[in-house]
């Protein structure tokens, strides 16, 4: 699966520029796939449910298996994220 964009900038704030490939969906969802350590697959996905410009919730790959084993959501659609779930 191809992005629709593709972005180098500094995710992470350490000086370092990561990969961001962004997705844009027919739902009107947008994703941001990261790449934080530079191995070409994404550690990190954000997702923007209904394309208002906020991330929802953001999948995260704490242990560089190329699998997502935690969750930050914002469940009350505050803006901030306020609920984590790992697996």
């Amino acid at each position: 699966m191809g992005f629709d964009e593709v972005h180098k900038m500094d995710i992470t704030g350490d000086g370092v520029d990561e990969t961001v490939g962004v997705r844009r969906n027919e739902d009107g969802s947008v994703e941001y796939h990261v790449d934080i350590d530079g191995d070409g697959t994404a550690d990190m996905k954000a997702v923007d449910t209904d394309g208002d410009g906020v991330i929802d919730h953001v999948l995260l790959d704490n242990d560089g298996d190329g699998k997502y084993d935690a969750a930050v959501v914002d469940a009350d659609g505050d803006g901030e994220m306020d609920a984590v779930a790992e697996k």
